[in-house]
């Protein structure tokens, strides 16, 4: 069993990986970024999962002194609002969850609980089928009240696409 993104094929896992720099506070600048999963083995799968991470790169930040580093990277995922995320027919926005409790769903929520549970939100996805294809797109924004100390800095995120072949995966 075999997971591509468009014409790439590689093995059961596929990451897509985004980075976001020079947001503009309260502007949708980023995305929307989209993965399509083709399914190019023979035995039938079970389910995709999804699931996220991010580092933050501060070499750039302009109000960066010295060693000391100005934000992490949950400060910045944190305000980094996802405006929009569909998985095939499934829209996450509509339903999310407020992992963090800041008031709306971001990149940090989604490498939290109840979204990195077994049979979480991200978990037992429909999976590409025959010669069908299953799209995830997603667009970001950098939240309108970011404080100033995460602006200038750059993040990237990485989404990976994991196929298995059975539910208890």
């Amino acid at each position: 069993m075999q997971i591509a993104d468009t014409d790439e094929w590689f093995g059961s896992a596929v990451s897509q990986t985004w980075t976001m720099s020079n947001m503009v506070p309260g502007v949708t600048t980023a995305g929307p970024f989209s993965v399509n999963l083709h399914n190019t083995g023979s035995i039938a799968p079970d389910h995709v999962e999804i699931s996220f991470s991010y580092i933050l790169d501060t070499a750039g930040h302009p109000a960066q002194l010295g060693p000391v580093q100005v934000s992490t990277p949950g400060e910045m995922a944190r305000w980094i609002e996802i405006t929009s995320m569909t998985y095939d027919t499934i829209n996450f926005v509509p339903s999310h969850i407020d992992a963090n409790g800041n008031g709306f769903f971001d990149l940090e929520d989604v490498i939290l609980a109840p979204y990195t549970s077994d049979g979480g939100p991200f978990d037992n996805l429909p999976p590409p089928m025959g010669a069908g294809i299953r799209s995830f797109t997603m667009a970001l924004k950098l939240n309108s009240g970011a404080p100033n100390s995460i602006q200038g800095d750059i993040l990237t995120a990485t989404v990976t696409f994991t196929l298995n072949q059975n539910h208890s995966q």
